[in-house]
């Protein structure tokens, strides 16, 4: 890859940051704004879009490109009010559903994705709550679950899960140890569950053998 396109691949990337920016502050959820000095989207776009370009097929890349970046907003907005925008978990199912119009996964590991995804912690919410009163996830986050699980399948999601919950875990535990114990602190969800997601599909990219062996 020779510079100029890199640079126009990064350039690419920035202005879908700044799109991004602006589809926020136009979303304006509990007034959360983004300021333009902060430049933490158009950074995080610019770089997801080089390194898809650099490690993955034209197609498969540019879903995770579009879709890493819709998560990124996502988990801020949540990060700052608690709460996920339905409108960019339409645009973000709408971009999962090109992986399996261009067959870079079946329409059987997108459903088995949902189930993992969204179908058995919405019954693990409820059977929480039964015993519990408590919610521990929101309804927001079983809609991201949705998409996650059509996007990365039954096997990365599951693990997106399981990473999310331990990096929960790990900050409560932190927060705990530093500004006191508090049983009924909430914590957002979405920034885990994009890091673990993130994280998971790169891992998947590197270490493909080892996600071979859990398929199987």
């Amino acid at each position: 890859m020779n510079v100029i396109i890199t640079m126009l691949i990064i350039g690419f990337g920035i202005l879908y940051g700044r799109l991004l920016k602006s589809s926020v502050n136009w979303l304006n959820i509990d007034g959360f704004q983004v300021s333009n000095r902060d430049l933490k989207l158009e950074i995080f776009c610019g770089a997801s879009w080089l390194w898809a370009s650099m490690s993955l097929q034209p197609m498969e890349g540019t879903i995770f490109a579009l879709i890493s970046g819709i998560l990124f907003a996502i988990s801020w907005i949540d990060f700052n009010t608690y709460q996920i925008p339905l409108f960019l978990i339409i645009v973000s199912f709408i971009v999962s559903i090109f992986g399996v119009i261009f067959r870079i996964s079946s329409i059987k590991t997108a459903f088995f994705g949902v189930i993992v995804g969204a179908v058995i912690p919405l019954a693990l919410i409820g059977i929480t709550y039964l015993i519990t009163k408590r919610q521990g996830m929101g309804f927001g986050d079983i809609q991201l679950g949705f998409v996650l699980g059509i996007w990365l399948g039954p096997v990365r999601m599951a693990l997106t899960l399981f990473g999310a919950s331990l990096l929960s875990l790990v900050v409560w535990l932190f927060l705990s140890l530093t500004k006191g114990f508090e049983r009924d602190r909430a914590l957002p969800f979405a920034p885990y569950l994009v890091i673990a997601s993130i994280g998971t599909f790169i891992g998947s990219v590197y270490f493909p053998s080892l996600f071979h062996y859990l398929i199987l």
